[in-house]
């Protein structure tokens, strides 16, 4: 995977952008110590206009920093995974399918909704893991409440960044 220059400064800010967004507003779930955020609106941004190594580094990175950065850096190296995963998702299924990122369709949401339903997924196995299955299935609603805020933001933030994003990238690597 080569990066120009250009790349490698979208693919930071859009980390950065992740990070912001995770970080802005944070609603505690006291069952397992995590929290609820929009931030995943901006990881399948990442996702469908880096495709999925970059989105992978994009979202990934950018939701462990705001773990790191926000007191929780016990849930850094699982969310880097579950966010990174959910990005490299979203990526290779507009790949793949051939999505139009220039706006927002029904394929372009269901994806959203395949790709933070892995989210919940990742999240559930992880919080079995760390704590226990009851503790785990006390923050699906939320994860569901957060999965869903962030489909919506994500269609409505679609059309606004496929007017930014493309036009930065090399060809093949966002867009339509």
């Amino acid at each position: 995977m080569e990066m120009n220059v250009r790349q490698l400064a979208m693919v930071s800010l859009f980390m950065a952008l992740v990070t912001v967004a995770t970080m802005i507003v944070r609603v505690p779930i006291p069952q397992t110590t995590g929290y609820m955020n929009l931030g995943d609106s901006v990881v399948l941004i990442s996702g469908v206009f880096f495709g999925p190594a970059l989105g992978f580094i994009a979202g990934g990175v950018g939701s462990a920093l705001a773990d790191i950065l926000g007191g929780y850096p016990q849930w850094a190296p699982w969310t880097l995974l579950i966010k990174g995963l959910e990005a490299m998702f979203a990526g290779a299924a507009v790949r793949r399918l051939r999505l139009d990122t220039s706006r927002t369709t029904v394929p372009m949401v269901a994806c959203f909704v395949l790709c933070t339903a892995w989210m919940v997924l990742g999240y559930y196995v992880t919080e079995v893991i760390m704590y226990d299955q009851k503790a785990a299935l006390a923050e699906v609603p939320a994860n569901l409440v957060q999965a869903s805020g962030s489909v919506v933001l994500a269609s409505l933030l679609l059309p606004v960044f496929s007017k930014i994003v493309p036009g930065s990238l090399g060809k093949g690597q966002g867009g339509n």
